[in-house]
């Protein structure tokens, strides 16, 4: 994604052992409740645990570890 002023950060970029916090969820309301209970919404800082660049990633917010699917990981940004 590209924006006026640069390029956006989103968790399917981030590298494995990265920290990063999410600052913006692009879904449905439906979908930002479900990652709310897993413990994904704005401002939770997470660490990235796994990411090929293909396929699923895995990532830890607190105590909680969780899989994302490559495209709804496209969908969050990060800073």
């Amino acid at each position: 994604m590209f924006f006026k002023f640069g390029f956006i950060m989103t968790l399917s970029k981030l590298k494995k052992g990265s920290k990063a916090t999410i600052k913006k969820i692009f879904e449905e309301k439906k979908m930002k409740i479900k990652l709310t209970s897993l413990g994904l919404c704005i401002n939770t800082e997470i660490i990235m645990l796994k990411n090929d660049f293909v396929g699923a990633i895995i990532l830890a917010a607190g105590e909680n570890r969780i899989i994302l699917g490559r495209d709804l990981a496209n969908n969050i940004e990060v800073i």
